[in-house]
């Protein structure tokens, strides 16, 4: 039953039974013929493969043991334990009540913990922070330890979320974040000792609470140098909104082939050069205001009311521009109109997007 997660037949055993049998007359030992039964076994469908098919054509819906699979490989990351088991063999498990106690059950239980890493890695593309270079002459103190802590900080907040069992608006409205001491010192938050992470209640005035103000984001939608707000607006339509723009025709001419000065000028600038060519203009109008309004987080995600350039061995400062306006007119200004306007104008598009994350993480499949 373990093997094939599900009730076992006399006719499942009746193949493996006959090696070992076969094995036994042909004067192997015990310990020996079992060892290829059991070896048959684990290389067998069953074993390999997880069984969604249902039973009986005429019953179209999973069976008790298929969603105790589907359960704990969603949750725990494997097998059925022996509870879900028995309660899949009773022909229990379909029954709301039931159904929703297991789901506590599992998610309190520790071995949750892989689901609650796991799943806000893809989802957040959590990986992209390790791939971003930092630029030392923009951020000479930046200790690249950091990154793991910023990776925590998501991971901490989603599961916190899940077992608080938090609404579904406080992903982006939440008026707390998870914190260890590097990271607090970071943020410039007092108060915070030991690498564990905490739950930590931040005021409005410091523009943390939230995935959009937390820097494992905000420096994985950057240059290592300086913001980058088409990838910081392209990670929100695309993980938050299920909405992802599409690729950049193959045919346009990069900008810095046409003004070789192009890699000097202010973001700002270089966003505005995009909309002047006909052929990125149509869609930067409605993607840059996105990230334009996190303007306020530097690279590595600290907040900010100028903007540093290089140029030479001199830094220029400029003020941060962070309101911007779509085709339609509509503007955003800040970060904290841009989490308003995600939970109250697209809540519904933020909810649906979030369950196609789970159901394709839970299932395996999109």
């Amino acid at each position: 039953r373990r093997a094939f997660r599900r009730t076992v037949t006399d006719e499942d055993i009746r193949p493996f039974l006959a090696r070992v049998k076969t094995r036994l007359e042909q004067n192997y030992s015990f310990e020996q013929a079992m060892r290829v039964g059991l070896r048959a076994v684990l290389i067998s469908p069953s074993f390999l493969f997880l069984r969604e098919k249902p039973t009986k054509p005429s019953t179209p819906a999973l069976d008790d043991f298929a969603l105790a699979s589907r359960l704990s490989y969603f949750l725990w990351s494997s097998m059925p334990d022996e509870r879900l088991f028995d309660l899949a063999e009773a022909g229990l498990l379909k029954q709301p009540k039931i159904l929703r106690s297991e789901v506590e059950r599992m998610l309190i239980s520790p071995k949750s913990s892989v689901f609650l890493e796991q799943f806000p890695d893809r989802w957040l593309s959590l990986d992209l922070i390790e791939n971003v270079e930092i630029s030392r002459d923009y951020h000479p103190n930046f200790n690249a330890r950091l990154k793991a802590d910023m990776i925590g900080e998501s991971r901490a907040f989603f599961a916190e979320m899940v077992r608080e069992n938090r609404r579904i608006q406080d992903f982006l409205l939440a008026d707390f974040t998870m914190l260890n001491e590097p990271l607090a010192r970071h943020y410039g938050v007092s108060g915070v000792l030991g690498m564990k992470f905490r739950h930590v209640r931040i005021p409005a005035d410091q523009h943390r609470g939230g995935l959009l103000g937390q820097a494992g984001f905000l420096l994985a939608g950057s240059t290592g140098a300086d913001s980058h707000p088409v990838r910081r607006a392209v990670w929100i339509r695309d993980r938050l909104l299920d909405d992802p723009p599409p690729p950049p025709p193959a045919n346009v001419p990069s900008l810095d082939s046409i003004d070789p000065k192009f890699h000097q000028l202010p973001m700002r600038e270089k966003l505005q050069a995009h909309r002047r060519d006909p052929s990125c203009a149509s869609c930067h109008r409605d993607l840059d205001p996105w990230g334009i309004a996190l303007e306020n987080y530097d690279a590595v995600g600290l907040w900010r009311t100028e903007v540093r350039t290089k140029k030479g061995d001199k830094m220029v400062t400029s003020p941060v521009v962070s309101k911007d306006s779509f085709s339609n007119g509509s503007e955003l200004d800040g970060p904290d109109k841009l989490k308003e306007r995600l939970a109250c104008e697209y809540g519904d598009q933020f909810a649906r997007s979030l369950m196609r994350r789970l159901l394709t993480y839970a299932l395996g499949r999109s």
